[in-house]
C-alpha cells in the first residue's frame, strides 16, 4: 500500500515543480509620470551654533503602475517588484539635502533605523536645508521639498 502513495506524492510534487518553472515573476512597470511630494520639518528652528537638529521628511508618491510578467519587460525598461509606497512616514535619512550657505551644517554619518537625519549647525546665521528626493524609474528626475529655515546663533 505504501508504494502507490509514494508514487502519487512524487508525481504531485514533480507536477507542481514543473508548473513553477513555467511561471514568470510578476513585476511592475511605470505607465506615466509620477507625483512625489516631500514635507520637511526640524526638531528646532532656532538653535545655538554647534547644536544638533533632527530633520524629518515625509514622502507621498503616486503614479500609474502596471503589473506584467518579467519576460514582457522591454530591454532597458525600468521595473520594480512592487510599486513605491504611497506614503512614507520618515525618509530624511534617504534623501539628499541642499544646504545654503554651503558647509553650514555637518551631517551625522550614522545611519539610523528610524531614518531620521541629524545635523549640527556649524555656522551662525540663517541656514536653509532643502530635501531632494530621487523618483523611482525616472532616473534623470529629482523632486525638492519645501526648505527648512534654521537660525543658528
Amino acid at each position: 500500500m505504501a508504494k502507490p502513495r509514494s508514487s502519487l506524492l512524487a508525481l504531485t510534487v514533480f507536477g507542481l515543480c514543473a508548473a513553477c518553472d513555467q511561471q514568470k515573476p510578476l513585476v511592475y512597470v511605470l505607465e506615466g509620470p509620477q507625483t512625489v511630494e516631500l514635507t520637511a520639518t526640524a526638531s528646532a528652528v532656532v538653535v545655538p551654533r554647534g547644536d544638533k537638529v533632527e530633520l524629518h521628511v515625509q514622502r507621498r508618491t503616486s503614479g500609474q503602475w502596471r503589473q506584467v510578467r518579467l519576460d514582457e519587460v522591454s530591454t532597458g525598461q525600468c521595473w520594480l517588484y512592487r510599486p513605491p509606497p504611497e506614503s512614507e512616514a520618515e525618509v530624511a535619512g534617504e534623501v539628499r539635502w541642499k544646504v545654503s550657505p554651503e558647509n553650514a551644517v555637518k551631517f551625522d554619518p550614522t545611519v539610523r533605523l528610524d531614518k531620521v537625519r541629524t545635523a549640527r549647525m556649524a555656522t551662525q546665521g540663517k541656514i536653509t536645508l532643502t530635501p531632494v528626493s530621487t523618483v523611482p524609474c525616472e532616473p534623470n528626475r529629482t523632486v525638492e521639498g519645501p526648505p527648512i529655515l534654521i537660525e543658528a546663533s
